[in-house]
């Protein structure tokens, strides 16, 4: 580990943010046993589903300007930010639960499962965690790196805590959205006090006239980073659906867990380095600094690459052998689903931590083109699978194998984009 992450300051943070993020894995993977015991296969693909469209909507929450604020010119200008981020997160919360009931209602893919009740569970769950997404970012901006660290533990505890106490108590698929707000909030009450006391002393007037203004500066996050990361969630969200419909809940079930645990490198360690590395090549080419903009950027990519090597290839390896022992016998489908898109998830570990480089330079509308893309072939290994009525295991080899086609192609767009808009300019 110490020769992987860079030294000096962007290694202390990231070694800070990623130790956090360890124990916040830790205790996902080690709470899992017991969830998968006190709830069936066919639960976890319900809660499972609302998850997909979680991960779609929440990223549309701020309608972006959480990545907006770690560009603030100063102190002032982030209140700004803040406020139009945080309006925008409450009207997007409401708006979901309309969203939500006609793909429930009319049985999209497979969200005819998802209880009408949970639609409105979820209002909450998306207004604790779009403020926990704008808290976070305020918090990276002003350095607070052991605040966001100590939130990142809270939301998996939260999480963790909740699921397992009311499984014991038969709360069924009730105790797993109850978990879910329990998260979304636990962060954002452990973060919201520190980061207020670090802001307090920049207050700005709040007018019209300078949201607007602000608005204007950062419009490229609503109208191009918006769109591009809506098409790209809606990627990342499509393969559990399409499971769902094609093959059950049991079937969502085995393929969302085994997702969320590969996954487990990306949405910790890969979250961390990528907020890292997004917070200190902002600072580089503020400081017009392109130079070492363009080294930092090769030195995360290879850096990345070898760590992502060994927990992914052991996932191959022993995924199948393990996971029925671990999980149960019910669970035993999920062990070579596990192996079929542990190369997915480490394509996405190395391209996604390092495509911040589109929004820090303000290029968002090459994300947009390659986000279409991907989702087009997403689509296509749909109709194939449905057309040709693949089994389980097949279905997800085919995601697995255009999700992994996907990325190479995202990073061959994000070299082009590093080339044009820093190494020239040397």
């Amino acid at each position: 580990m110490s020769r992987l992450i860079p030294k000096g300051k962007i290694g202390g943070s990231i070694v800070a943010l990623a130790g956090s993020t360890a124990a916040a894995q830790v205790i996902t993977a080690c709470s899992m046993p017991i969830v998968t015991r006190l709830y069936s296969p066919a639960e976890i693909g319900v809660i499972s589903l609302f998850i997909a469209f979680f991960g779609f909507w929440s990223a549309l929450l701020s309608w972006r300007y959480e990545s907006a604020l770690l560009l603030a010119v100063n102190d002032s200008e982030s209140h700004l930010i803040f406020r139009m981020g945080t309006s925008c997160i409450i009207l997007m919360s409401f708006l979901s639960a309309p969203l939500l009931f006609i793909l429930v209602s009319e049985r999209v893919l497979g969200f005819g499962l998802v209880p009408l009740w949970g639609i409105l569970v979820g209002i909450p769950i998306f207004l604790g965690y779009g403020l926990f997404m704008m808290y976070r970012s305020w918090g990276l901006r002003g350095g607070l790196v052991r605040d966001i660290s100590k939130a990142t533990v809270a939301r998996s505890a939260s999480n963790a805590i909740v699921r397992v106490a009311l499984g014991i108590f038969g709360g069924g698929i009730m105790g797993l959205f109850v978990a879910e707000v329990a998260g979304a909030w636990g962060a954002t009450v452990a973060i919201r006090r520190s980061i207020h006391k670090r802001y307090s002393n920049s207050h700005p007037l709040i007018t019209w006239q300078a949201m607007k203004k602000v608005a204007a500066r950062y419009a490229k996050f609503p109208i191009y980073e918006m769109p591009s990361v809506a098409v790209d969630q809606l990627t990342m969200a499509l393969p559990l659906p399409i499971i769902a419909e094609l093959h059950g809940a049991s079937a969502a079930g085995w393929f969302g867990l085994a997702r969320l645990l590969v996954a487990i490198p990306n949405a910790q360690i890969g979250r961390a380095v990528a907020d890292v590395f997004q917070m200190e090549l902002a600072r580089y080419i503020r400081d017009g600094q392109h130079q070492a903009a363009y080294l930092l950027f090769f030195r995360i990519l290879r850096k990345l690459s070898l760590f992502g090597l060994l927990p992914f290839t052991g996932m191959v390896i022993l995924g199948p052998l393990l996971v029925p022992w671990i999980f149960g016998r019910t669970w035993a489908e999920m062990g070579v689903i596990t192996a079929f898109i542990a190369p997915w998830m480490y394509a996405a570990l190395v391209v996604s931590s390092l495509s911040r480089v589109l929004s820090v330079l303000e290029r968002q509308e090459y994300k947009l083109i390659y986000d279409i893309l991907a989702l087009v072939l997403i689509v296509i290994a749909y109709v194939i699978s449905r057309q040709w009525a693949l089994n389980l295991n097949l279905t997800v080899a085919l995601l697995s194998i255009v999700n992994i086609i996907s990325y190479v192609i995202y990073l061959l767009v994000i070299f082009h984009v590093i080339s044009k808009y820093l190494k020239v300019e040397r």
